[in-house]
């Protein structure tokens, strides 16, 4: 599916859902004291009720109360919000109230801490028989928000039970029961005791189109206790995970046409803002599963599926493409991710052999064995959305017969045919010139300019290499830059013949004004780095680098950083050089770090001034 057409869908399932909500009205308690006390400010829009002001917010503290994200939310979902404020009458069937259960899908009940009178509770009773939604929001004993100040005050669960008593009996089939409450050691508990059946309560709340539950916190809480005697179609969403204790955090039940979810604890649903002076809240909303558990919530009591949490959008931007390396090679790979409605994301990484990593990138990962790997990048919502995107790494593992010469006068060691595993280095030493450098290497007719030694990359081949004087004994490492393109200064990396390497505020130039070897260099401005992408696997003794003045630019000043640790950390080695001329000069530092070993070249005088370098090389152990 094109990008274009994908979007198009999406854009069209996210105005269906909307429209299902466009219209529907959900309404707010705040006629029980539900902003008492310090702790406590249960309400959207302390500032402005019924209706929160501003009317179109565009952020969620636009909106004063404690639990304002949670009804914006809603309102980004295409619902209605509005508060019953103080003084409300709760009634329904009655037309001179001008908020009349009637006119709302949803009702919400965060926290009262006043009985509801006999009349109240029989229009709630009569609102859910005949279709309405209704959200119960209960809380711990002993809260700061009973007090005397306010007459008939007691603890929220105490007025829930009271709300659920109707006509003799409890046709809601559950009850609250005392649970931990401030001061307690267990008052602080998460679970993830979620119900594993497939009912429609069960997969519109814990599994909805808002994200699937997997964890949810609580801060003080009574425990609701659901009775199928009394109601057959009570269930349990969300069991207690405190060993020893019995009773439900989350259940749900019908009563008539109507729907019921209730939570025996607030402090999920505090957003921890609020402009109202001498509060004290908790920020519990956007963590874990709890906005999820909310939005699907409201959904499912309004009888809508609201709208599809969107998928994450992929991409792996390194490698860029398939990628052949050799086995004991390694690759850089680098995801990146965006979601539509900013939810929080996490990453991961599968690479194929049996490994991964929990990380957006970049990440370098070597691979030992021969084979094809494909390796998945998977970015996931805390809504429980995510993609993927794959890139495939092919691994050779051939060897090479490879035989040497050693021109004129001289004598090769080793002589003859030698095998050179695929990616691989093979050294050969002439005598009698022990300690001399190789200065020309020919393979297969093709001069390779002055070498240490020469690595091989085909899949299979039989080299000859004729050379002429010395390499040392030990193994070593060149990169001339000749290969690969890289035409802007803008961060990116570039395969090269020894590997991946990062270069930042670099390019690569084949321009007269470059300085160069072959056909091109590395050319840095301002605070560039050139960043090896992987491990030279024998350390080193030492490095030399080839540097000179760009164009006519002025003087600049480098240094040379080292990390035996795959780029964790990094070490400067040996003191910062200047370069003062256009002509290439070679620079020589003294590393002697055995063991996997990467490199960076970082200009560290922060100017405009540019400054080209050629012929990296490593002489190691």
């Amino acid at each position: 599916m094109s990008f274009l057409r994908f979007a198009l869908c999406a854009l069209l399932a996210a105005a269906s859902m909307l429209a299902q909500a466009a219209g529907k009205k959900v309404l707010f308690n705040h006629t029980k004291h539900e902003d008492g006390g310090t702790s406590a400010e249960w309400v959207i829009c302390s500032a402005s009720e019924p209706i929160p002001s501003p009317a179109n917010p565009t952020v969620e503290t636009a909106w004063n109360g404690g639990i304002s994200a949670f009804g914006f939310d809603l309102y980004k979902a295409g619902y209605a919000v509005e508060t019953l404020p103080p003084g409300g009458r709760i009634t329904y069937g009655d037309v001179t109230n001008a908020q009349d259960l009637s006119k709302y899908a949803a009702y919400v009940l965060p926290e009262c801490y006043v009985y509801f009178t006999a009349a109240e509770k029989q229009a709630i009773y009569a609102y859910v028989q005949s279709g309405g939604g209704l959200f119960i929001i209960g809380n711990h004993q002993g809260a700061s928000r009973v007090t005397s100040s306010v007459p008939g005050s007691t603890d929220a669960f105490t007025v829930f039970n009271d709300l659920v008593a109707v006509n003799g009996g409890n046709p809601y089939g559950f009850t609250f029961v005392v649970g931990h409450g401030p001061g307690d050691a267990l008052a602080n508990t998460t679970s993830t005791a979620f119900a594993t059946g497939t009912s429609p309560a069960e997969q519109a709340i814990i599994h909805g189109t808002y994200g699937s539950l997997s964890l949810m916190d609580f801060h003080s809480f009574a425990y609701l206790s659901p009775n199928t005697a009394q109601n057959p179609n009570v269930q349990e969403i969300l069991h207690t995970g405190i060993a020893g204790d019995t009773g439900s955090f989350i259940v749900t039940s019908t009563v008539g046409a109507g729907r019921v979810v209730a939570i025996s604890d607030s402090s999920p649903s505090d957003d921890g803002t609020t402009t109202t002076a001498g509060k004290a809240l908790h920020n519990s909303y956007t963590i874990n599963s709890n906005r999820a558990f909310f939005m699907n919530a409201i959904a499912y009591l309004a009888g809508d599926s609201g709208p599809v949490a969107p998928t994450p959008v992929v991409n792996i931007v390194s490698p860029a493409a398939n990628t052949t390396i050799t086995a004991g090679g390694s690759v850089s790979f680098q995801g990146s991710a965006s979601i539509s409605d900013g939810s929080t994301l996490s990453y991961s990484w599968s690479f194929g052999d049996g490994t991964s990593a929990v990380v957006l990138g970049p990440v370098a990962h070597a691979f030992a064995t021969a084979g094809t790997y494909v390796a998945t990048f998977t970015a996931t919502s805390n809504q429980g959305k995510s993609a993927s995107a794959t890139v495939t790494i092919a691994v050779n593992a051939a060897a090479f017969t490879v035989t040497a010469s050693a021109g004129t006068g001289g004598t090769i060691t080793p002589p003859g045919a030698v095998s050179v595993a695929n990616g691989g280095s093979q050294t050969f030493t002439i005598a009698p010139s022990a300690g001399y450098m190789i200065n020309a290497v020919t393979v297969d007719g093709v001069s390779q300019g002055a070498l240490s030694s020469y690595t091989f990359t085909s899949v299979s081949a039989n080299h000859t290499i004729a050379a002429s004087f010395t390499v040392s004994a030990g193994s070593s490492f060149s990169e001339n830059f000749d290969t690969g393109t890289k035409g802007a200064y803008a961060t990116g990396t570039v395969a090269l013949a020894t590997g991946t390497w990062t270069l930042n505020d670099a390019l690569l130039g084949n321009t007269t004004s470059d300085r160069k070897v072959g056909t091109q260099s590395v050319r840095v401005r301002n605070s560039g780095k050139v960043t090896m992408g992987f491990t030279f696997a024998t350390g080193a003794k030492t490095v030399t680098v080839k540097h000179g003045k760009y164009g006519t630019d002025g003087n600049t000043t480098w240094s040379l950083w080292y990390s035996v640790n795959g780029g964790t950390t990094w070490t400067q080695t040996g003191a910062s050089v200047t370069t003062s001329s256009t002509t290439l000069a070679t620079a020589t530092f003294t590393v002697n770090a055995a063991g996997a070993i990467r490199f960076e070249l970082r200009k560290t005088d922060g100017s405009a001034n540019r400054v080209n370098f050629d012929d990296f090389q490593i002489a190691g152990y």
